[in-house]
């Protein structure tokens, strides 16, 4: 968790103290919660890096998964994120209607979620997508 840690302590020195993404830095919430409300205040950057940490110590933590433990995981994951997207973002929409790994991962990639579409691209391709 050092790597979470340090995105932290990096983007919480460009946050106005009076922002919910800071306070819940300074008492040390989880990096989901911080990842919330970094999203809501339109903080997508400091969202995606969490996002991308948490899965790098997901990957480093875990054994060799199997096939059906990464899919698995990976709809466990999008289910998280999505909780962290308005309504309105076609991310979210793509994700709530089920939509193939590709459409998300565009979708991400249009909305500034780069590490959430990379995510996605390496899923497909890791489970013989088209990537």
């Amino acid at each position: 968790m050092d790597a979470i840690r340090q995105i932290l302590t990096s983007f919480r020195s460009t946050l106005p103290d009076d922002s919910r993404t800071a306070a819940a830095i300074d008492r040390g919430a989880g990096p989901e919660e911080v990842s919330a409300c970094a999203t809501e205040e339109g903080l997508h950057a400091l969202a995606g890096a969490l996002f991308e940490a948490c899965e790098e110590h997901l990957d480093t933590a875990a054994e060799a998964p199997s096939q059906g433990s990464v899919l698995d995981t990976l709809a466990e994951r999008l289910r998280e994120f999505r909780q962290q997207l308005p309504a309105g973002s076609a991310t979210a929409r793509a994700i709530d209607r089920g939509a193939r790994l590709e459409e998300i991962s565009e979708a991400a990639h249009q909305e500034g979620l780069t590490s959430l579409a990379s995510l996605l691209m390496e899923a497909e391709r890791e489970a013989g997508g088209t990537g």
